[in-house]
């Protein structure tokens, strides 16, 4: 079934569940799990800011990792930067590279813009990606 499971997690509450239905889904299919967070930044006024900082970024991928270590999941996590916009296509691009079966991730990861266009990463990354994509609601 799957061997190869990537988690988009995030610093929301949401990312529990993500979390919780990754550990399921590795303990049912034996599949090791990439748990990756993207530590975004946005263009304010030509100038780049971060919208949290490298250490909080880190947080998120160590908790995942221990709690789905804890669960007895093979799992290895990755803290990728980007800009706002770029999320989806990052995450597409790192399942790709790691040859994922399955993309598990929130359902509304919105966008700092894409807020007010109802655009969110969760549907950028379902309408780009060839894997098959989980939402955990």
């Amino acid at each position: 079934m799957y061997k190869r499971i990537l988690a988009a997690v995030d610093n929301s509450p949401r990312s529990d569940r993500v979390l919780e239905t990754v550990e399921n889904l590795a303990k049912l299919t034996g599949a090791a799990v990439d748990v990756v967070h993207v530590g975004a930044s946005q263009v304010v006024y030509d100038t780049v800011v971060q919208v949290e900082d490298e250490q909080e970024a880190q947080a998120v991928i160590d908790n995942a990792l221990a709690r789905l270590k804890e669960a007895g999941v093979a799992a290895r996590g990755e803290l990728l930067t980007g800009l706002r916009g770029d999320i989806s296509d990052i995450i597409v691009d790192r399942a790709q590279e790691f040859g994922t079966d399955l993309i598990v991730l929130g359902p509304a990861h919105h966008t700092q813009i894409g807020v007010l266009i109802g655009e969110s990463v969760s549907e950028k990354v379902a309408l780009h990606t060839p894997t098959s994509v989980l939402l955990a609601v």
